[in-house]
């Protein structure tokens, strides 16, 4: 299989948000953003993506997550540094941003405690520090208990499904081989709309059709996947 990204609805809404947060522009009025969506949507992957091929600064989950880790992660990625202590971290941050703006990405920040989230947000208005923050559904609901916070967010976006055309694309770029609507069809309600469920069963097809030679996918062969997964 071959290894591949799919520049989907998604990735580019996610693309366009993170962009506009980048923008001089943000500066006038709220420049913080929340994408939610369940997992396997993509969001996380969307996010390492944008941050590798852009400036941002992309901190991964964190479990057990202080303020001083937290803040350590991304003053090492804004000046390969881990002040001892918080002042010097967020010196860092305020020299960094006056030197020139950075997005900030924050991975389930679903399972951030409030009162780093509280910190978070102190940062985006203290340095004009753009800050994205990414997790699970109860994200919304945990960012409206903090007026303070909620009144920062500039845009907020929804990781939609995945699609038959997101499928049928996918199986075509990393397989190199064309599916059949009902195959697609097949593939699609196992999926759930996650791409997790996607990558396993083209692996899995993948494995069985070069083991019998097969130029075509037979919706047999899926379905007795899918079964076997129960």
């Amino acid at each position: 299989m071959k290894e591949c990204f799919l520049p989907t609805d998604n990735v580019n809404r996610f693309n366009d948000l993170c962009g506009e947060l980048e923008d001089r522009r943000s500066l006038i009025g709220p420049s913080m953003a929340i994408v939610t969506g369940p997992a396997g949507r993509g969001k996380s992957e969307s996010a390492k993506r944008y941050a590798v091929h852009s400036e941002a600064v992309y901190i991964p989950p964190m479990i057990r997550t202080s303020a001083m880790m937290l803040l350590q992660e991304i003053t090492l990625d804004l000046a390969k540094a881990r002040p001892g202590r918080i002042s010097g971290c967020l010196d860092i941050i305020r020299e960094a941003m006056s030197d020139r703006r950075r997005l900030i990405i924050i991975d389930e920040a679903d399972l951030i405690p409030i009162p780093l989230l509280e910190m978070l947000r102190n940062i985006n208005e203290r340095y004009a520090c753009p800050i994205l923050l990414i997790g699970e559904d109860n994200l919304k609901a945990k960012v409206a208990l903090r007026r303070r916070i909620s009144s920062r967010v500039r845009r907020r976006m929804e990781f939609e499904p995945v699609t038959q055309p997101n499928i049928v694309l996918f199986f075509r770029k990393a397989l190199e081989m064309n599916v059949s609507a009902a195959v697609t069809q097949l593939i699609h309600r196992y999926s759930e709309g996650d791409w997790r469920p996607v990558l396993k069963i083209a692996g899995d097809i993948e494995r069985a059709v070069e083991a019998s030679g097969l130029r075509e996918i037979p919706i047999e062969l899926v379905q007795g996947i899918i079964d076997e997964d129960k």
